[in-house]
């Protein structure tokens, strides 16, 4: 037996509210390890020794290693206690805080019982229902369109291999004139990088956090793009670069001048008297000199940025915000910033930039969702590199679903690739009928499935920069059965068939499934044959360039 896999996180992750009276439980074991289990509860720790009751757990997942039970309770009261009993042939074997025993104190129980004291309405990490139908499309605005021809600053053809400093002259104003190519490729969220005043073509180094960038319209563009998404039934999320700043920010040229005088001095994080270039005195976004910290931690800054978040709502209706470097950011800020959106729109959607085990952010009082990039690294494992097999695939997405709560899964922002990666097509040396698998196991993975900008034609880039050339509006240069494709997956998401947090995730040799409530998906990734199918309650479902499976991976019909 292995007692080190009896897993349960306790409140927050494994013990949460799904509204003001419902609790979802979960508990983890070792595979194999237990034949069944229960948990012993009481809605009200007050009444445990009078009111205590015993349900049985159920086992809902497995990976190669573990075992996932969950359950929920909901009663009348707000407050729940609890413990869990697990058997192995007669036996039985209780689960508190006081770890695995033989025995348990059940008249003592109130030292150890695992316990949520009480639920506020205001700690319920509310799931945003428009996620659920969300096919979200990150455009990167210098290389998607050009809408305002000639600008004195463009240094390349639009077509050229892109270079760090490069512009190519994209816009806001082309994004909006090409909302119906959007629109008709099925995705109703559009999600920016930053479009706020910047000397770089990425605008990550912001000078202006109330403002647009001269060369991408300006505010007006920007109102103009937003009424026009909006009127489609598109969302739209800007990016949030609060981490850092351009040195030409105000706040940062006023200490520059002024030093420890200047009221700005703590917004940065500063070793002397004044920030120098050539001492590196002060903290940066990685070595980047240009791009100085902000110190997220005073609460000046988080006042101020609070300030920024709920502007951006107000004044432009925005949808909500991807945080970049999120997981450099303080915790105070982040909460903080959560209230002041929240406050300007409840159902705005807070983002994180988070490239590793994003779960210290996802208990409801920071963030919604991250960008999921353990799901793009698992993807790139089973299709690129051939890492896993239909089963380690399994497991390695199951484990992917159960480390956050089913909350946060429906709100994750899911992608094969973006601005700071190479493009899934290029890893996978142009196997479109791989890339279609990729985009299978995107769409069908609870969550907002995020298509890069030009995946769905078939464009090709290596890191960055190359993965930010701009759009190909030559329709003849477009893959169109691939884009054909991503219609058809959209259209299952937007249309509802996609929606909830039910997954399960299993495999039968070299067949890869994945069973949501309305459709499954079976995957064969295998060297001898990349194939797809969805399968629904009425039977297959088929569409142009779509082959149809049996369970066994065995060509029913090709289309």
């Amino acid at each position: 037996m292995n007692i080190p896999a009896v897993t349960h996180r306790g409140r927050g992750i494994d013990c949460y509210p799904l509204d003001e009276h419902t609790f979802r439980i979960r508990l983890t074991t070792a595979k194999g390890d237990f034949d069944r289990a229960e948990i012993c509860y009481c809605m009200n720790k007050y009444a445990w020794s009078t009111q205590r009751q015993t349900l049985p757990l159920p086992r809902i997942a497995d990976d190669d290693t573990l075992n996932y039970y969950q359950i929920d309770l909901t009663g009348d009261d707000t407050r729940l206690c609890y413990l869990f009993l697990l058997y192995y042939n007669s036996e039985c074997f209780y689960f508190s805080e006081e770890g695995l025993s033989r025995t348990y104190d059940f008249e003592r129980a109130y030292y150890t019982f695992f316990q949520y004291p009480y639920i506020f309405p205001c700690n319920v990490h509310r799931h945003i229902p428009w996620t659920d139908t969300t096919v979200m499309y990150q455009i990167f605005p210098e290389r998607f369109a050009n809408g305002m021809g000639e600008k004195p600053y463009i240094t390349a053809p639009w077509d050229a291999t892109p270079t760090p400093r490069m512009y190519l002259g994209g816009d806001l104003p082309g994004v909006t004139q090409h909302l119906d190519y959007l629109s008709d490729l099925g995705v109703n969220c559009l999600y920016f990088t930053p479009i706020h005043p910047s000397p770089t073509n990425h605008k990550y180094s912001i000078v202006d956090y109330y403002d647009v960038d001269a060369g991408f319209g300006g505010q007006a563009a920007f109102r103009e793009l937003v009424q026009a998404a909006h009127a489609r039934g598109m969302r739209v999320l800007l990016d949030g670069v609060f981490n850092h700043c351009s040195e030409h920010h105000p706040f940062f040229e006023d200490v520059k001048r002024r030093g420890k005088a200047s009221p700005y001095y703590d917004f940065f994080l500063i070793d002397g008297d004044f920030p120098s270039r050539e001492k590196g005195n002060y903290r940066t976004f990685g070595f980047s000199s240009d791009m100085p910290k902000l110190n997220t931690g005073n609460p000046a800054v988080i006042d101020y940025f609070c300030g920024v978040g709920a502007w951006w709502i107000r004044e432009f209706g925005i949808d909500g915000w991807r945080l970049d470097v999120m997981d450099e950011i303080s915790d105070d800020f982040l909460r903080a910033f959560r209230k002041a959106v929240k406050a300007a729109n409840p159902d705005a959607l807070i983002l994180g930039e988070a490239w590793h085990d994003p779960r210290a952010w996802l208990a409801g009082d920071e963030l919604d969702g991250v960008m999921n990039y353990g799901l793009t690294k698992a993807l790139i494992d089973y299709l690129v590199d051939g890492a896993l097999t239909a089963r380690q695939a399994a497991s390695r997405l199951t484990r992917l679903f159960f480390r956050t709560t089913s909350i946060s899964a429906r709100m994750m922002m899911n992608l094969l690739d973006s601005h700071d990666t190479d493009r899934f097509l290029t890893l996978l040396r142009g196997d479109r009928q791989r890339l279609k698998l990729a985009l299978c196991l995107l769409f069908f993975f609870p969550g907002m499935p995020c298509v890069y900008y030009g995946d769905e034609i078939g464009m090709t880039g290596g890191y960055d920069p190359d993965c930010r050339k701009g759009f190909i509006w030559d329709e003849t240069a477009w893959d169109a059965d691939l884009r054909r494709h991503v219609q058809l997956l959209a259209r299952l998401k937007t249309g509802g068939r996609l929606a909830g947090d039910s997954v399960r995730i299993s495999a039968s040799g070299d067949v890869l499934t994945l069973e949501r409530e309305e459709l499954t998906l079976l995957v064969n990734a295998s060297s001898r044959a990349a194939r797809y199918c969805f399968r629904g309650r009425e039977g297959q479902i088929a569409a142009n360039g779509f082959v149809i499976l049996d369970a066994d991976a065995s060509i029913i019909k090709e289309e």
